[in-house]
């Protein structure tokens, strides 16, 4: 069962976090560090599968320094931004849980695509969680009900991207419901994946600006940050162009060499950051 243990609810070694939730499941099955479900601070970040350039700029931005900070960041090992999160928390040095709706062996792990990045979360120490028995495929009415786990495992629920009808939203409110705190990041009211973030928000969730923010809700002292240095790569390499004039990313694009993907990724982060700001259809530096 590929090292797969077996955890009851009345262990010593089941998340007590978990234990007096309406719904907690009966037992987990665990690959990996069973302690990675029970150490804290546990955070989940979750969101649409079809995360857009912002999203992912906002994933490199805020895992970084919450890993900084000694919080496990929890998600569900899907495509997109459940994914980039893990893969995020991972390139920090971090330790990353993926709750499945399928069994945790290497063999049920879907989709597919994501099967290495499963065994990297294995490997630098944190878990694999799921109430099905290895061998079990998924289903889709099994997704909607992990999400309770995902938000019962964690302090808090961070939503990075997700419209309305997602399964992100679905966890938050089972976050909610078990009196756990609720965080969104906005985005632009004509994107549809950022409809249900400011809907959220709408309705009384944190509105989450720097990751900063998270941090002080729970209550988590900051760690003093050293001076940022200059981005380097493609965000450095665009922003010496943008400074020198206000420019399209098709106009970039032509500039650097790079593709117009590579570079809207850039520059989400270099506006994230306050270096840039946008003008209908064109970036200036600030």
């Amino acid at each position: 069962m590929n090292g797969t243990k077996e955890i009851k609810r009345t262990d010593d070694g089941f998340p007590p976090r978990l234990r007096p939730l309406f719904g907690c499941p009966e037992r987990l099955f665990v690959r990996g560090r069973t302690e990675a479900l029970t150490r804290q601070p546990l955070v989940a970040v979750v969101g649409t599968r079809r995360m857009t350039n912002y999203g992912e700029a906002v994933i490199r931005r805020f895992v970084p320094t919450w890993v900084r900070h000694g919080i496990g960041i929890v998600s569900g090992l899907a495509l997109g931004t459940d994914a980039a999160v893990h893969l995020a928390t991972l390139e920090a040095g971090g330790l990353t849980v993926g709750i499945l709706g399928s069994g945790v062996d290497s063999e049920s792990v879907t989709p597919r695509t994501n099967s290495r990045l499963a065994e990297r979360i294995v490997s630098s120490g944190g878990a694999l969680a799921s109430e099905y028995p290895c061998g079990t495929q998924p289903q889709p009415y099994h997704f909607p009900v992990r999400n309770r786990i995902v938000a019962g495992l964690t302090l808090a629920t961070v939503v990075i991207e997700a419209p309305i009808k997602s399964g992100a939203l679905i966890t938050a409110k089972f976050a909610l419901d078990f009196g756990l705190e609720v965080f969104a990041v906005p985005g632009p009211v004509t994107t549809e994946t950022s409809r249900g973030t400011n809907w959220l928000i709408s309705q009384g969730a944190h509105p989450l600006l720097e990751p900063e923010g998270l941090l002080k809700v729970l209550d988590i002292d900051e760690i003093p940050t050293v001076q940022t240095p200059p981005p380097n790569g493609r965000a450095g390499t665009l922003l010496d162009i943008v400074r020198l004039e206000s420019i399209s990313p098709d106009e970039l694009a032509e500039r650097s060499g790079l593709d117009v993907g590579q570079v809207l990724v850039a520059l989400s982060e270099l506006e994230i950051a306050g270096l840039i700001s946008r003008t209908g259809d064109r970036f200036g530096a600030n």
